[in-house]
């Protein structure tokens, strides 16, 4: 026999988990990746197989699997190891069926499961130079993935799509256009217009199974921003509101019940039990969230309606992978990133956040925004001091918990492809309700080409964060950032030198303070000449990205002035933001 290292990738992976209504749908979909990743790996170690990535079968890896197998036919391997995931998932959903009580069109969801999975396979064989055989199998893989099967089930003509995935027909046996009232309660809790896939009411039961009121809500996630100074204050009353919610006969949270609206959104749309439940106690989770709001300081008249999104990746790991000469080196690698994702759960929890995947140097997270910015400056450090010569890029969404999940969850993929482009970066999207998106892209990567004070200002970005949302705390009015953005777009248009930039912002600044007698304006002023004496000329710039030295035209230095002010105004926007929240709980 011979030896041959195979490179296996599954998927598809974020448009499956992203296919989600609930948090829970999101959590299973993530946990059904990383289990078939699993089996993958036990099945070969079953067949004498050495494992390098991951590095145990029983580490929770990602869609990913490197092995080195002894075989004589590698083509027949790889379709019995496609063939056995294919059989393992179908049983993952013969599973799931046996728990409904609703009809189900059988034959269609057997096809769908069946032709859901994307399997590429590729090796070549062993020849003692690790590193060129991984170059070449990586190199075979991408060609054979960009070679999509594109596997097609049949539509069904008449039937209503999946809304989680409009590509499949809805698996369940309707009269008319009616879901069946029984469809509606667990493990399925579907909406009246929810006609799921096979896929889709598998990630839905398995969630409700697994996880059960485990998983927050994305109000949830929204009120822990304050929950864990309500109870510090008010404990009895956070205990009282949670024992409601988690006896209550259906998918309710805490956080549920912090917002008025998702309550009465409940009374009018849930089953006849939930309805009477809430309808009974509607008075005493009034109290009880008034309560809790009052005991905050300041008080506040309603709950913060905005949780984040957190998704992470390493940087450059094709590039780190291919340092590694053996595979034992490359073993290693895989172990210190399991451990690195084994830490990401206990960052993400003290943090109050809530960790939906991590394998390998790829994470997703949901966090309060008060914690956000933290726990992703920790993931970044955890990892570089876990993974030498390793970093980390994050990005981060913003966004109103009523926003539909599947856009929430791309919007954080988009930061993250903004971070990307700097690497070792971390990208914040800003989307309120009914306003632009505002995103921020601060960067730690050092550059031995960059001048002194812009190794400070990447090596201190975060603390630049915890500046400006201390200065709207004390006192920054909070239309200055918006004078800014005018003055930008005015610099610009009007081909303004950067003296007359610093300048004018400082003239804005006295204006829009005049009236301050407080003691931190003259704090603040300093942290502002600061900022805008960082804003330097096009041929600066220039240089700091190793182009040639040139003089630049006055119409490029004014390009590169508006450019540094408009994203320091930007910046300012969401430290305004983050500023609302209650005091001593934006840990950054």
């Amino acid at each position: 026999m011979t030896e041959y290292l195979f490179s296996i990738s599954v998927g598809p992976v974020q448009e499956f988990i992203a296919a989600a209504r609930r948090t829970a749908d999101l959590q299973a979909g993530s946990q059904l990746l990383q289990k078939m990743a699993r089996y993958i790996a036990e099945q070969i170690d079953a067949r004498g197989g050495q494992l390098i990535f991951p590095a145990s079968k029983d580490t929770p890896g990602p869609n990913k699997v490197v092995a080195q197998i002894a075989t004589d036919d590698p083509a027949k391997l790889a379709e019995e190891l496609r063939e056995a995931t294919v059989q393992w998932l179908y049983a993952q959903w013969q599973s799931v069926q046996q728990q409904l009580s609703v009809p189900i069109d059988a034959h269609l969801a057997e096809e769908q499961v069946k032709n859901f999975l994307e399997f590429y396979t590729a090796w070549v064989p062993c020849n003692g130079d690790y590193v060129q055989e991984r170059e070449q199998v990586e190199l075979l893989l991408a060609g054979r993935k960009a070679l999509r099967d594109f596997r097609q089930v049949p539509p069904r003509p008449g039937r209503w799509k999946s809304p989680l995935d409009p590509s499949r027909d809805c698996v369940l046996q309707l009269s008319g256009t009616q879901i069946p009232a029984q469809a509606e309660g667990p493990p399925l809790y579907l909406k009246r217009t929810e006609f799921l896939d096979a896929i889709s009411i598998m990630k839905r039961v398995q969630g409700a199974n697994q996880q059960g009121k485990k998983v927050p809500s994305t109000s949830r996630m929204a009120a822990e921003a304050i929950l864990p100074i309500a109870r510090r204050n008010k404990p009895h009353a956070v205990e009282e509101l949670e024992s409601i919610a988690e006896n209550a006969p259906g998918a309710l949270d805490i956080g549920d019940l912090m917002f008025p609206t998702r309550v009465q959104e409940e009374i009018e749309t849930a089953d006849k039990h939930l309805r009477e439940y809430l309808q009974a106690r509607l008075d005493i989770i009034d109290n009880l969230r008034r309560e809790i709001l009052s005991s905050l300081t300041p008080a506040l008249h309603e709950c913060p309606s905005y949780y984040a999104i957190l998704v992470a990746d390493g940087d450059r790991m094709g590039r780190l992978i291919r340092k590694q000469k053996t595979p034992d080196d490359h073993r290693r690698l895989s172990e210190k990133l399991a451990h690195f994702a084994q830490e990401v759960e206990r960052i993400v929890e003290a943090h109050n956040g809530y960790l939906v995947y991590a394998g390998g140097d790829d994470l997703l997270a949901m966090l309060p925004v008060n914690t956000v910015l933290s726990c992703a400056n920790e993931l970044a450090k955890t990892f570089s001091q876990q993974i030498e010569g390793g970093t980390l890029s994050a990005g981060v969404s913003i966004v109103h918990r009523m926003e539909m999940l599947q856009d929430a969850l791309q919007w954080a993929r988009e930061a993250e492809h903004h971070a990307k482009t700097c690497r070792d970066a971390l990208a914040v999207a800003l989307h309120t309700r009914g306003g632009a998106p505002v995103t921020v892209v601060t960067s730690r990567e050092k550059d031995s080409n960059m001048e002194s004070w812009t190794r400070r200002e990447k090596d201190s970005n975060m603390e630049s964060w915890t500046r400006w949302i201390k200065a709207f705390r004390q006192g920054l009015t909070h239309g200055f950032p918006y004078e800014l953005l005018y003055l930008a777009r005015e610099a610009e248009n009007a081909n303004l030198s950067i003296p007359s930039v610093h300048a004018e912002a400082m003239r804005i600044f006295e204006r829009k303070q005049h009236r301050e007698t407080d003691a931190h304006s003259g704090t603040i002023r300093q942290w502002l000449e600061d900022e805008l004496k960082a804003i330097k000329t096009a041929d600066h710039l220039r240089r700091l990205t190793g182009a040639e030295p040139a003089r630049c035209s006055p119409e490029l230095n004014a390009i590169a002035a508006a450019d540094h002010l408009r994203r320091f105004a930007q910046r300012l926007i969401i430290a305004r933001f983050l500023a609302g929240y209650p005091n001593g709980e934006v840990h950054v």
